[in-house]
């Protein structure tokens, strides 16, 4: 009997319940052949959600939470983030033996075109290798969050053991459970890279992205990922969505879906937002985050974006009082003489006297300053001594003007 291939994504609280909802409905709209299965941890969920997965899911795949076997101790001191521990459920993928194919897609995933053709491409994929996207944080890794794998018995047993192995993840999660054993652990020869633009994670606000790249080849797309604490339904409503990191096109998608239940809408708008809240112990808070910690969610990082602690050396801005200062009115490169200062202000002094008893009244007027400031027009020298003169007798020639128009225009 011929094996079937299908899509998968997991699901292991309430809070990502939007997105697994939204995720399923797009493949759909994407007029996929393929099933879509999901797994869930049914404990965890309300008898409700489960009945909406169904709706949109062809394989519910209910998960014990005994096989939550991530180090917490590693997590907290890696990422602070011990709610981790239950993305190791990922190694469950590889005990699907009634399928072919799988195409991975975390539940905060958003594909804008046809997967389709990865089953084709990797239907001969050995079971030890994986199919996965470079990390922008760190290329030499891949993601986890999108990946073409192959069911193995055999390879699942080796997975299991790996968890409880020492120096199992360099991040205490499922990310670096996966690279260290396909990646790392073979030099590379066990991952095969599919392109960039099969999970693109945006994430501006944390410096994580090429922006000139993701320019260029935007319209190559095929699928956003929104990595971080806080997801486009946490928004609320499109309006308060995290445009720069590309929500509006998960709203786009979710209210195409579900705006003509409002009821629904509301309900999955107000689901707990939080990763693994109902885990039996404590949330430890990651260091990027912005809430205190035991908050089960992290405040818009819109809100927070100018007020973000610096992060490059550049933004490690000193104040610095000045060293020196510059004379509001600097000296001309060749000062003249203290005479001629003096003839000057004596011949201010005397125009602005002249001003003060001149009969305006009257129409008495000063008498007109010469145009030539110091130029005789016949030899075409120029007179020092005439400039100065000339100059003394400016400001008396502009009050006289003006108040001479305003008595015209009396």
């Amino acid at each position: 009997m011929t094996k079937e291939s299908a899509y998968v994504t997991l699901l292991t609280n309430e809070s990502y319940l939007p997105g697994a909802l939204t995720l399923g409905q797009k493949l759909k709209e994407l007029k996929t052949v393929y099933k879509l299965a999901i797994l869930i941890d049914a404990s965890a969920l309300s008898p409700s959600s489960v009945d909406l997965l169904k709706t949109v899911y062809d394989d519910i795949i209910p998960i014990d939470d005994k096989v939550i076997n991530a180090p917490l101790d590693k997590l907290v001191e890696r990422l602070g983030r011990s709610e981790l521990s239950i993305t190791f459920t990922k190694v469950l993928l590889w005990n699907q033996s009634k399928y072919d194919t799988l195409v991975y897609l975390d539940s905060d995933t958003l594909p804008l075109a046809s997967l389709d053709h990865l089953f084709e491409e990797y239907k001969d994929l050995p079971a030890h290798q994986i199919v996965a996207s470079p990390d922008s944080g760190w290329p030499d890794i891949f993601n986890s969050g999108v990946f073409v794998l192959k069911p193995d018995e055999e390879v699942f047993g080796k997975l299991l053991d790996f968890t409880t192995a020492e120096n199992n993840t360099f991040d205490g999660a499922d990310q670096g459970l996966l690279n260290e054993f396909f990646n790392l652990a073979s030099k590379g020869t066990n991952w095969i890279k599919l392109p960039y633009i099969y999970n693109v994670t945006p994430n501006f606000t944390n410096a994580y992205q090429y922006y000139p790249a993701l320019t260029r080849f935007f319209d190559d797309i095929k699928l956003l990922h929104f990595i971080g604490s806080t997801k486009p339904w946490h928004s609320g409503d499109v309006l308060s969505a995290d445009f720069d990191n590309f929500h509006q096109y998960w709203w786009g998608d979710f209210n195409k879906f579900y705006a003509n239940d409002a009821e629904l809408k509301a309900k999955l708008l107000s689901l707990p937002k939080g990763e693994a809240y109902n885990l039996k112990f404590d949330k430890y808070s990651n260091k990027w985050d912005a809430e205190d910690a035991g908050s089960h969610f992290q405040s818009e990082l819109s809100s927070a974006t100018h007020s973000q602690a610096p992060i490059f050396p550049w933004e490690h801005k000193e104040e610095r009082t000045p060293t020196r200062s510059f004379d509001p009115h600097p000296a001309p490169a060749e000062e003249a003489s203290s005479g001629d200062k003096s003839k000057v202000e004596e011949g201010l002094r005397e125009n602005i006297e002249s001003l003060s008893k001149t009969k305006l009244d009257t129409g008495v007027k000063s008498p007109p300053l010469s145009k030539s400031y110091g130029f005789d027009k016949e030899s075409k020298d120029f007179n020092p001594d005439k400039s100065l003169d000339e100059v003394s007798k400016l400001p008396l020639k502009f009050l006289t003007k003006n108040q001479a128009k305003k008595e015209e225009d009396k």
